[in-house]
């Protein structure tokens, strides 16, 4: 099993896509999730979780992974497998700016209880 800090460090590396293996689906963070919004997965919006790992907000989603694998093989994106993750090269590395955008975005949004707390 994966620990938080090596799913931050491997969804974060540049060139690489992953998703992890949980509950008989995947689950994805970050960068990587970042990348496959922007290539159209679909998802709900209450299917986003914000979880919090040494001060840092970590946006995660579950998917099943015959979703994802579809998705990469739509975008003929190479990808790899084994027994706990998928794994996918990126074209091209993910804008660090319209990821940070997307991050502040989505992490304002699911933490709307500590909005209402700030601004009272």
């Amino acid at each position: 099993m994966f620990s938080m800090i090596t799913k931050l460090a491997l969804s974060s590396e540049s060139g690489w896509g992953t998703a992890f293996r949980v509950n008989g689906g995947v689950e994805v963070c970050q960068q990587s999730l970042f990348w496959l919004v922007c290539k159209g997965i679909a998802f709900e919006r209450e299917d986003l979780k914000l979880s919090y790992v040494l001060g840092s907000e970590v946006i995660l989603c579950q998917f099943e992974t015959r979703v994802l694998i579809e998705l990469l093989k739509k975008n003929n994106i190479h990808y790899f497998q084994d027994d706990s993750q998928v794994r996918w090269l990126l074209p091209r590395n993910v804008s660090t700016i319209f990821y940070a955008q997307w991050k502040s975005r989505i992490a304002l949004d699911l933490n709307t209880d500590n909005i209402e707390y700030c601004m009272s």
